[in-house]
């Protein structure tokens, strides 16, 4: 086994463990009947949306929905950072902004954050009591690029941010570990695009594609550094799922959310 498969063993078992443990089609097909936010809740916390769904009730409103869901995708962030090689842990740990790029979108044309950014710990350590960006946090987190509005697009911006955080010392093969990498970077921009200027009811299509080539290819990457940011990619759009369900009845309780019949696709 070489010094990288050593490296990565213990995190692509904990990764695989739970990649296992997301919810199947099934599983979101099972409760996307139910239109109550507090029947669906508690329909959902008898399957593999338990952790997810925990922290919110029938009386969770869009923000505590906004800022919950993100919080989630935050953690285990942070969890998969504990468990990757020290090596790796900086550029894992960049992939909290990427996460957030919508607000800081707005932060960088100018905008007020919306009222739940305040309630996510890495932007609130960001702003002043106004929601304001606190020139010296910014630039000591690393994001003076990404709030830069002549700095060029954000995406590209936040790529270069994690591309310099990948590792000095590379283990052998490093072409193939930057091939993978450079891979995946490369499929979720070009979704990005396509997603931009496609029809509405394309989107949800447009997903579900995405989901299925990122499952096969973190099945493909075994023990490559890449796997982490595949595995965090599908949780990411799984998240998505849960937000818009959430969402839905939360704001719509008695109107069947629109698209229900692909929700459940």
């Amino acid at each position: 086994m070489s010094a990288l498969s050593r490296d990565f063993a213990h995190a692509q078992a904990r990764l695989q463990a739970r990649y296992g443990r997301l919810p199947t089609e099934h599983d979101w097909r099972r409760i996307s009947g139910i239109r109550g936010l507090g029947a669906w809740l508690e329909e959902a916390r008898n399957g593999p949306h338990h952790d997810w769904v925990k922290g919110f009730s029938a009386a969770s409103t869009a923000a505590d929905i906004e800022a919950g869901v993100r919080a989630l995708l935050l953690s285990e962030i942070d969890t998969v950072a504990g468990f990757v090689p020290e090596a790796w842990r900086d550029a894992v740990r960049w992939t909290h902004w990427l996460a957030l790029a919508g607000v800081l979108e707005q932060l960088r044309a100018g905008g007020a954050v919306p009222a739940w950014a305040g309630r996510v710990a890495p932007l609130a350590a960001l702003l002043d009591a106004d929601a304001t960006p606190i020139p010296a946090r910014v630039a000591s987190a690393g994001l003076t690029p990404l709030l830069d509005p002549h700095a060029g697009p954000l995406l590209a911006r936040w790529t270069d941010g994690w591309r310099q955080r990948w590792p000095q010392r590379w283990p052998r093969p490093r072409a193939a570990v930057r091939a993978n990498l450079d891979g995946l970077s490369g499929l979720l921009a070009a979704h990005l695009a396509a997603f931009r200027c496609c029809p509405p009811q394309r989107a949800w299509t447009r997903r579900q594609e995405l989901r299925e080539r990122l499952r096969l290819r973190f099945h493909g990457l075994g023990l490559s550094p890449a796997a982490p940011f595949a595995y965090l990619a599908l949780l990411a759009l799984d998240l998505e799922r849960l937000r818009r369900a959430l969402l839905d009845r939360a704001l719509f309780p008695e109107v069947p959310a629109a698209g229900t019949r692909k929700e459940a696709a």
